[in-house]
């Protein structure tokens, strides 16, 4: 349990390690621009780009949103689609977590629409439990129970985006 009375499901130290291992393993393919979901990913982001080998690569941010304030899927909206100049490109979609598969499965068509040349996926935390569409991912950080997970910029209600590690409160286990 950590200091803000959450049980950490995954640590600091486990987060930087596979986030190492994904970089490595994404580095393997051209990667021209890596898009990510805001807000949740933006951590992750920042950090799996500054791990990839040297590659010239342009970052970019959507704002996708599922959850409002609450812990349940209300809506789904987009913006920023419009911005991104990605015609002939090799993509590489992030997003902090893949549980029904709506935001990933619907940004990666959105690419392919406005013309992307290939859209890889890539998720943090990986929910097949919660699947609602068929899709899958290319790249997966770490498979975890259903959840509700806050911290390394996953929130509730906007809050616990900054701790460290990735955490769940006592009673959702």
């Amino acid at each position: 349990m950590n200091q803000n009375g959450l049980n950490v499901l995954i640590s600091k130290e486990d987060l930087q390690k596979r986030v190492a291992e994904l970089a490595n393993e994404i580095s393997q393919q051209k990667i021209d621009i890596v898009v990510g979901a805001l807000t949740g990913a933006f951590i992750f982001v920042a950090d799996l780009v500054r791990a990839m080998p040297s590659q010239n690569l342009k970052v970019q941010f959507v704002k996708a949103s599922s959850y409002g304030s609450g812990t349940e899927r209300s809506s789904f909206t987009v913006s920023g689609l419009e911005k991104l100049d990605i015609e002939g490109k090799n993509i590489l979609l992030v997003d902090d977590i893949f549980d029904t598969g709506h935001t990933l499965c619907s940004l990666s068509k959105a690419m392919f629409e406005r013309g992307a040349k290939t859209v890889r996926t890539c998720a943090l935390l990986d929910k097949p439990s919660r699947r609602e569409v068929d899709f899958d991912i290319d790249y997966r950080g770490f498979t975890i129970e259903n959840l509700f997970v806050v911290g390394y910029g996953l929130d509730y209600a906007e809050e616990y985006r900054t701790l460290p590690d990735v955490c769940y409160f006592p009673e959702a286990k």
